[in-house]
């Protein structure tokens, strides 16, 4: 705002914009953009990213994942019903466990991880006890230990593999059963032993996380001079409760399984089976404990994100079960599967309910079988035992009780399900992509990170779009504005009502002219190697309405253009090729929102010049008088 001096002395107030040039605009928004990355709290900056994430996985990445190999993992659920059914409560006894998984035992899985936490004996410190050893003085008394025991010395002699999570560590409190099932079970870090709080959303998972409590054993003990925690030290120690080596030697249990079913003689037939058995992810010897630390710090360095498909459990080729109706009865409710086998049409149809033009049906189920601890126990009366599905499966045991927080609710999932589905998820995310799994860097740099991705995208975006704001300028030169009117004094809210009236009488005019715009293409095709340029030939008035057309579809050409390079950026660069989860395509879609204001401005900017003959020219209208005469 300027002041200028008239010839009666007196001082008027105008409006004097400076305009930047679109090179400036575009360096000022890539610029703000770095700023942004490097300056942005983590609390915001990992919640967009998230975000971001959880929306592309439901409308995107869900459809276009296919999860090859959910398949080949099961889950059982101790339930609120299955404790009713086998006449038992909570806690549940050791025995009762025992029962469920012997029945498990004769449908021969392949794996087995149980997602509880086994804490105390529940009974009488045993023969040859340690001396410091902590045990409870009020507990609820059980006896049945040795029958979990027992079982799980048949698993062993089956040579089916078991892997129990560890639980937090709790140095007062050294889960003293542990030192009955250590020589039988390979220890894992659980969902809830990550430092921090947990990912309840369900999008993140590490491979190998910090045990809770972790520091208080290392001010205890110097971690530095102890092996590391395997099952050769828990069964050589005969003890669980960890003391005597480093925890760091704890992976979590996704990480863990793949190991086993990726060495050794287990190798070939999960390779024949389709399962992705890279090499960077076998762990070295615990013995090399340098090694493995290298190793366990490189999955640090890359946490998964995970992988959700759109697909529900589906129950069709299992044998059915009917009530006393006749109704058929399945494992568990689940909604109605999707009906279109087409990805692109699922995510168009995603993309619809986004943006409130459609709706869909909820989804209650994971894609993985899952069956109740009951439903294991007792056979059905019609269908037999369902538990046979589990042949040759990664079976994980978990529990869904009213009360507990092990709870996760994914981004493709419409209700709250069991936190044992993420272990299952991040496995099948490992047997599927292997060490491609997606992450924030890509799988083989550790420079190439989504930030990185994401600045690179809008320095395109933005290039991109300056570029073909200099190309519609010069195809479609505006007509020269002269100024017509004189000044006069204006209140601010007359000023702003001068100007919307303007704005509309020009779009009642773009509307008018529609019928002649064949006209305006047949003066182009014919005029078009002239010498002189063809928009020369249009009357003044038909010229900027036309021009008003043009710069609108270069408005709308750009902002396909830009969704493309979106698209392309996340889902074949980043998704495809490099591995890394679109986590920041809101934030490259946000950041370059700040430059399409300047952009427009650029497309319908009049260049304003005087006439050198001293005539004016009648401007549009009276409104765009109006406008530009107005001063306050």
């Amino acid at each position: 705002m300027v002041q200028k001096d008239t010839p009666d002395g007196q001082h008027h107030k105008e409006f004097k914009v400076a305009r930047l040039k679109p090179f400036w605009w575009g360096v000022i928004n890539v610029v703000l953009a770095a700023l942004i990355l490097l300056i942005e709290p983590d609390a915001i900056g990992d919640a967009v990213d998230e975000y971001s994430y959880a929306v592309f996985n439901r409308t995107v990445g869900a459809p276009l994942y296919p999860a090859e190999q959910v398949d080949d993992i099961g889950v059982i659920l101790l339930d609120d019903e299955s404790l009713a059914g086998l006449k038992s409560s909570w806690p549940a006894v050791y025995g009762l466990h025992a029962k469920v998984l012997r029945k498990l035992l004769t449908a021969k899985p392949k794996a087995l991880f149980i997602d509880f936490t086994f804490r105390d004996r529940r009974a009488a410190p045993p023969a040859g006890a340690q001396s410091d050893e902590w045990m409870p003085e009020l507990y609820v008394h059980d006896d049945s230990l040795t029958m979990l025991v027992g079982t799980l010395q048949m698993y062993q002699m089956m040579d089916i593999p078991v892997y129990l999570q560890a639980g937090a560590l709790n140095f007062y409190q050294h889960h003293a059963v542990l030192s009955e099932l250590a020589p039988y079970v390979t220890l894992v870090a659980g969902w809830g032993d990550l430092r921090g709080q947990a990912d309840i959303r369900a999008l993140s998972y590490q491979l190998a996380p910090e045990l809770r409590n972790a520091g208080r054993i290392a001010e205890i003990q110097n971690a530095e001079d102890l092996p590391l925690c395997d099952d050769a030290v828990m069964r050589r120690t005969g003890n669980g409760n960890l003391r005597g080596c480093d925890v760091s030697g704890i992976t979590a249990a996704a990480t863990t399984i793949y190991q086993h079913l990726c060495t050794g003689k287990e190798r070939a037939q999960s390779v024949e089976r389709g399962w992705k058995c890279d090499q960077s992810l076998i762990m070295p010897a615990k013995t090399d404990k340098s090694s493995w630390l290298a190793w366990r710090d490189e999955l640090l360095d890359r946490p998964m994100w995970l992988s959700w498909p759109d697909r529900q459990a589906d129950y069709s080729e299992w044998k059915k079960a009917y009530d006393q109706h006749g109704n058929a009865i399945p494992p568990y409710e689940c909604g109605p599967q999707y009906t279109d086998e087409d990805a692109f049409k699922r995510v168009i149809g995603n993309l619809a309910v986004l943006f409130g033009f459609s709706n869909r049906a909820d989804v209650n189920c994971s894609p993985f079988h899952t069956i109740s601890a009951e439903q294991v126990f007792r056979d059905t009366p019609s269908a037999g035992r369902w538990v046979e599905n589990f042949k040759d499966r990664i079976v994980m045991y978990g529990q869904n009780l009213q009360g507990f927080q092990d709870v996760v609710r994914p981004p493709t999932l419409d209700t709250d399900i069991p936190g044992v589905y993420i272990h299952a998820m991040a496995l099948e995310n490992l047997l599927s992509n292997g060490s491609s799994y997606l992450s924030d860097k890509a799988t083989y740099s550790s420079w190439l990170t989504a930030d990185l991705i994401e600045l690179t995208t809008l320095m395109i975006i933005i290039f991109l779009r300056f570029g073909l704001a200099k190309i519609a300028r010069q195809s479609f030169p505006s007509l020269p504005q002269p100024s017509v009117a004189s000044d006069r004094e204006c209140h601010p809210w007359e000023y702003c009502r001068l100007t919307i009236r303007n704005k509309l009488s020009v779009v009642v005019s773009m509307m008018r002219v529609i019928p002649r715009m064949p006209n305006v293409a047949g003066v182009w095709l014919r005029n078009r190697t002239s010498e002189q340029h063809w928009a020369e030939c249009l009357d003044p008035e038909m010229r900027q309405l036309a021009r008003n057309w043009f710069m609108l579809l270069i408005c709308l050409i750009d902002l396909v253009v830009s969704v493309a390079i979106v698209t392309f950026g996340a889902i074949v660069l980043e998704l495809s090729v490099l591995s890394i989860a679109p986590v920041n395509w809101l934030a490259v879609i946000g950041l370059g929102m700040l430059s399409y204001i300047p952009f427009v401005r650029s497309l319908f900017a009049q260049e304003e010049e005087a006439l050198d003959d001293g005539h004016t020219a009648q401007p549009e209208n009276a409104g765009e008088a109006a406008e530009k005469s107005a001063t306050i």
